[in-house]
């Protein structure tokens, strides 16, 4: 079975919920999204990967044609994980009470997970969180160190430019609240921080 999706126009995370819808919908096959976007097409090969489906793009022009297949036994092997830790980081701080001490709080909490045994598989920023992963505001080193230990870094697109910081992104990559709801519900455990 093969369905077609044209989500020219679209913006996240449009194309990626109808792709799930289509996807939902079937046993196997395959459905080709049509989108205009980078953003869009790298949520789309981001989301197929998570749940295990083979996914290719050709790109002509600007337009993406995102071919995901759905092979039953991948979805199966995606969806036994062993422990997927996932944490949520919502703010530039750590804690509540005074804000330099807060910051202070943050930056030995990240270093101390780049040191920890058990690292996350996924660390997300939303909200003032994002000021983390920047270039000037931040602590993109340490964020970059985690990612080079195999840390999956993922970013709220809507929170960066809510704060003017699009351009300032340092490390991991752009998101959308739908493969951030979608890495929090496939997690064994969540920590929002």
């Amino acid at each position: 079975m093969k369905q077609t999706i044209n989500a020219l126009g679209w913006q996240c995370p449009k194309p990626i919920i109808a792709t799930k819808k289509a996807l939902d919908n079937m046993a196997e096959g395959e459905v080709l999204t049509i989108v205009d976007n980078k953003i869009a097409l790298d949520n789309l090969v981001d989301f197929a990967n998570s749940l295990g489906y083979q996914v290719s793009y050709e790109e002509e022009g600007g337009i993406y044609n995102v071919t995901t297949v759905k092979d039953k036994d991948a979805e199966e092997q995606a969806v036994k994980q062993e422990e997927n830790l996932v944490i949520v980081v919502t703010s530039d701080q750590f804690g509540v009470g005074s804000e330099e001490f807060g910051r202070a709080l943050m930056k030995t909490y990240l270093y101390t997970l780049t040191e920890a045994d058990k690292k996350p598989n996924t660390l997300i920023f939303i909200n003032s969180g994002v000021f983390l992963n920047c270039v000037e505001t931040g602590e993109a080193d340490t964020i970059q160190a985690l990612e080079a230990l195999g840390v999956e870094i993922l970013t709220c697109g809507a929170c960066l430019n809510f704060y003017g910081l699009t351009e300032q992104l340092a490390v991991g990559s752009i998101s959308n609240m739908y493969n951030i709801v979608a890495k929090m519900n496939n997690a064994t455990n969540t920590i929002k921080i």
